[in-house]
C-alpha cells in the first residue's frame, strides 16, 4: 500500500508538470505571435502573380519643316535705288542696295507679237508723272494714274486698269503690253513715292 501511494504521488507530480507546460504554451500563443509566424498573409495556392505593365510610350513631337528662305533678288546690288524686272518671271523688285523694299507681279510686252516686246538692258527713271493719257503709235489712247518712263517716250512703268488677266500670268506672251511694264496700282503708287528720278532700272530677259 505504501508503494502504491508513492507511485500515485509521483504520477500526480508528473501530470501537474505536463498540464502546466501546455497551459503556458497556450497562454503564450494567445498573447505573443510566434517568431516563425509569417507577417503577411500567404498567397493563395495557384493564384497568378500580378502582371507588371510597361508605361505607355510618350509620342515624340514631329519637328516642323523649316521653310527655305527665298532668294534675295537684290543681293549684290550696290545702287542706292534699283528697279529690277524679270521678263521670264513677270516680276518686279525694288531694291535699296542689297535690301528688298517692295516686290510685285507685273505684265511686260507681248513677246509673241511683232514689236511689242519690252526692251532689256539697264536704264534710268527719266520722269514721274500722274494722270496721263498715253498715246500709242497706232493712235490708241490709255488713261493711267501714274507714268514713270525709263526709255521715253515709248517705254515705262504704268498702271493698267483695263487688263483683264492677273499680273504675273503667262498670258503676257500674247496679251501683254506694247512694251511698257504694266504694274499693279498699289505698286505704282509705292514706286512713284519711293523712286527718285535717275534711279537705275534693269530689265532682264
Amino acid at each position: 500500500m505504501e508503494r502504491m501511494a508513492k507511485r500515485l504521488a509521483v504520477l500526480g507530480v508528473l501530470a501537474a508538470a505536463v498540464l502546466a507546460g501546455c497551459g503556458a504554451d497556450l497562454v503564450h500563443n494567445r498573447t505573443t505571435p510566434s517568431r516563425t509566424a509569417p507577417t503577411t498573409a500567404p498567397a493563395e495556392v495557384g493564384a497568378a502573380a500580378p502582371r507588371m505593365t510597361a508605361p505607355a510610350p510618350v509620342p515624340k513631337a514631329i519637328p516642323k519643316a523649316i521653310p527655305k528662305p527665298k532668294p534675295n533678288a537684290c543681293a549684290g546690288n550696290a545702287a542706292p535705288q534699283l528697279v529690277l524686272v524679270s521678263v521670264a518671271k513677270q516680276h518686279l523688285w525694288m531694291c535699296a542696295t542689297s535690301h528688298l523694299v517692295y516686290n510685285a507681279a507685273v505684265t511686260t510686252g507681248a513677246v509673241d507679237l511683232p514689236y511689242d516686246s519690252t526692251p532689256t538692258g539697264t536704264y534710268q527713271i527719266q520722269a514721274k508723272e500722274t494722270d496721263r493719257t498715253l498715246t500709242l503709235l497706232s493712235g490708241d489712247q490709255y488713261q493711267v494714274n501714274y507714268w514713270i518712263p525709263f526709255d521715253a517716250p515709248l517705254f515705262g512703268f504704268h498702271d493698267s486698269s483695263w487688263q483683264n488677266f492677273p499680273y504675273g500670268s503667262a498670258r503676257y506672251r500674247t496679251e501683254g503690253s506694247h512694251g511698257c511694264v504694266h504694274t499693279p496700282l498699289a505698286a505704282m503708287k509705292f514706286l512713284y513715292s519711293w523712286a527718285n528720278i535717275g534711279a537705275t532700272v534693269t530689265i532682264r530677259p
